[in-house]
């Protein structure tokens, strides 16, 4: 197979340098034709020899769990941006609201909120804490709170 492509590659460099330097008349038109029937020729010669191989196409693509890897400094880069998406939402609904209250999300490896930290003012803790949970539909318990007293 690779040599079948290394051969219509040859052809097509080798017909292009020869249109190159073809003369203007007739016996261009002769050449180019000769040329074409050559192109036609490469490119027909290897099909009887796949028709009666077996095709498998694994044998053309590697599809082996080794050839492929995982960019993991890519993968953390799209959590962290994920992450402090999160947090920027819901910080500025607290800023909409008036609400002295900031938010820190932590994702899990499959990207759901692992532990939400949440600082609030006593008197805005209780409406924070109410957006935060209403906003990331997470359980009470994955919410530690850190209370500033003021």
């Amino acid at each position: 197979m690779a040599t079948w492509i290394l051969s219509i590659v040859g052809t097509v460099l080798t017909i292009t340098l020869t249109e190159v330097m073809l003369p203007e008349g007739n016996t261009a038109k002769f050449i180019k034709g000769v040329i074409s029937l050559m192109v036609i020729y490469v490119v027909i010669v290897p099909i009887p020899a796949l028709l009666r191989s077996e095709i498998n196409i694994n044998s053309f693509f590697d599809f082996t769990s080794s050839s492929y890897e995982s960019d993991k400094a890519f993968i953390g880069i799209i959590k962290e941006d994920k992450q402090s998406a999160l947090g920027e939402d819901i910080n500025a609904s607290f800023a909409e609201r008036g609400l002295t209250a900031a938010v820190t999300v932590v994702l899990d490896e499959n990207y759901e909120v692992a532990q939400v930290f949440l600082t609030a003012t006593d008197k805005d803790l209780d409406e924070a804490y109410r957006l935060t949970v209403k906003a990331l539909a997470v359980k009470e318990d994955k919410i530690v709170i850190n209370e500033v007293v003021t």
